[in-house]
Formats: structure tokens, C-alpha cells, sequence
């Protein structure tokens, strides 16, 4: 838990869209709006600089509230990026329907406020760390494109433009192989994003394509606990009982970027010579199906990345 947590005394929450940042402030009952710029940003909260008896929240809107934490960050305010699904359940639990920006910007910093003490406060990433995310992000984005491509491809009424569609493939593969190698490269020059891919690829399915993505899509690896690190990968098994029923245990949520990666990893797994391996076979020959035994098997990759990393955190793995 953060020192200053017992401390927080009123909370400002911003909803954050492209061009305007709408805010509100608990304790005096203050709505605003501004540019989303850092410029205008740093002098609308210029007057909170260095108090550390508040906490302002935002949600994570892919980026646009970049700027909003940078300036946080520079005036030594307390932030906490919001993951949106939870601010969203809580905004139905105070029974919610109306829906505005300053409405929104209430809620968020009422979610905050009542959850002071135990959310985590934000950081910025390391320059290397953030600009291996942005790659990745970006890497993700050519390999969605491609697949989109690829079957384009392979509908019968495209066969005129086969052709073009064939050129722009290449184009996204020689894209996706250029990212690769600045990837590479930038982890290199950093010892301990090196370390720590080298760690992870000693994780069975965990290969030089997905430990940067890992690295980069899930830095709290070896700073959480096993429970958690399941969960952030959308691989915890939720139980739905209810009385005498016992439903069929299900997995959900996490980091939507993260469990495609998971899902690869654990079919490399399944068909190598690992433990990991012996486990998948173990699963099928209890009864489960294909799907539920991967599932296994991803939660036991992330879980066992997140261990490595976590003995590489406290020096009990040493590289050479």
C-alpha cells in the first residue's frame, strides 16, 4: 500500500476524450473543462501541485489521457488510471443512468475516493519500457491487419484484386519483421528488459515473439502474486454456484491483448517435450476438453513467468 493512502482526503476525477478533459473535485464540488493539452492542463491544476492528501483518477482511453498523467506526474499529484469495466460496474451499483461528461467525471472520482486505499497509484514507464509498448501495441496492430488481409485473400469474388491484396501482405509481413528487429534492438540496450526476456523465454511456449510482448503488455510480472497475475491475463477460473448447483467454473476479463498471446503460447506448450506438456496430456485423459486443458495450461505459463521474475526480483536468479 502507498505511505500517503491513509492520507487521502478528496479525490478529482477527469473524463478524458480526444480534445477536452472534464474534471470534478470532491471536496469543493468544482466541475471543469479543459483543453486536453499539457499546456492548458498544467495551469487548470497548477493550484493542486504537491498535495498528497488527494488522489485524481482517469480511465484508461488508449492514449488520450497521456498528457493528463504526464502533467500529474510533473506537479507530484497522485494518479490512479482506472481500469473502465470496474469503473463502469460501479457506476450501475449507485444505480446511474444518466450520462454526461461532468456526470461521468463525479463518478470517476467518487470510484476513486471509495477505493482509496487499495488502488494502486500510477507510474511512468522506464523510456525503453514505454517505447517497447508502443512497438508492441503497434506490432499488433500490422498482425491484425494482415490476418484481415490474408482472408480477404481467400474470398472467391476478390480474385481480381488477389494481387493487390498479395503486395499489400508482403508489405505488413516486411512492417511486422522491421518492428521485430527494433524490438530487439532497444531490449539490448537495456539490461534489465533484457534479463527479464531472457528469463521468460525459459518459460515452455514462450518464445522471442511473445516474451517482449509479455514484457511489454504485463510489466507487473514478478511484482504480483500468482492469484493476481492469473487474473490480469483473464486465466483465473471464476466459479458460478449457486445453493446446491455447481456450475461450471469460467474465465473472463484480463487484458484483452494478453490471452491470444497465452493461447499460442499454451498450444506450443501442449506439443513439447515440457512438464507442461505431460500436464495437458494428463488433462485430456481426465476428461476435459481441448479448450478447458489450454486454459490450464495458460494459467500455469503466466503463473510460473510471474515466479521467474518474481526470484529475478529478489537476486535469487542470476544471469550471466
Amino acid at each position: 500500500m502507498d505511505p500517503n493512502t491513509a492520507q487521502i482526503q478528496f479525490a478529482l476525477g477527469f473524463d478524458v476524450s480526444k480534445a477536452t478533459i472534464t474534471f470534478f473535485d470532491t471536496r469543493t464540488g468544482k466541475i471543469g473543462t479543459v483543453e486536453n493539452s499539457k499546456v492548458a492542463l498544467r495551469a487548470a491544476l497548477k493550484p493542486y501541485a504537491g498535495r498528497g492528501d488527494m488522489l485524481a483518477i482517469c480511465e484508461a482511453t488508449g492514449g488520450y489521457e497521456d498528457d493528463l498523467l504526464d502533467v500529474l506526474e510533473d506537479l507530484a499529484i497522485p494518479a490512479h488510471r482506472a481500469d473502465a469495466v470496474r469503473v463502469k460496474a460501479f457506476i450501475r451499483a449507485c444505480g446511474a443512468n444518466a450520462k454526461t461528461d461532468p456526470i461521468d467525471a463525479r463518478h470517476i472520482a467518487q470510484y476513486g475516493l471509495s477505493r482509496a486505499q487499495s488502488l494502486p497509484r500510477w507510474r511512468p514507464s522506464p523510456p525503453h519500457e514505454a517505447k517497447v509498448k508502443l512497438l508492441v501495441l503497434r506490432r499488433t496492430d500490422l498482425v491484425s491487419m494482415r490476418v484481415q488481409e490474408e482472408n480477404r485473400l481467400k474470398a472467391p469474388r476478390n480474385k481480381p484484386i488477389a494481387r493487390e491484396i498479395a503486395g499489400h501482405i508482403a508489405e505488413i509481413k516486411r512492417r511486422i519483421e522491421a518492428i521485430d528487429k527494433q524490438i530487439e534492438t532497444i531490449i539490448s540496450l537495456d539490461k534489465r528488459l533484457k534479463d527479464r526476456k531472457a528469463i521468460l523465454q525459459t518459460v515452455p511456449g514462450i518464445g522471442k515473439v511473445i516474451a517482449p510482448m509479455l514484457l511489454a503488455l504485463m510489466p507487473e510480472l514478478g511484482h504480483i502474486d500468482r492469484k493476481q497475475a492469473a487474473s490480469l491475463a483473464g486465466c483465473a477460473p471464476h466459479p458460478r454456484d449457486s445453493g446446491a448447483h455447481k456450475g461450471r467454473r469460467f474465465t473472463t476479463g484480463g487484458r484483452r491483448q494478453l490471452r491470444p498471446l497465452l493461447f499460442t503460447a499454451a498450444m506450443a506448450a501442449s506439443h513439447s517435450k515440457s512438464h507442461l506438456a505431460a500436464t495437458y496430456r494428463r488433462l485430456l485423459h481426465a476428461g476435459k476438453s481441448k479448450l478447458t486443458a489450454l486454459g490450464a495450461i495458460m494459467r500455469h505459463i503466466i503463473v510460473i513467468a510471474n515466479a521467474r521474475l518474481k526470484e529475478y526480483q529478489n537476486e535469487k536468479i542470476r544471469l550471466t
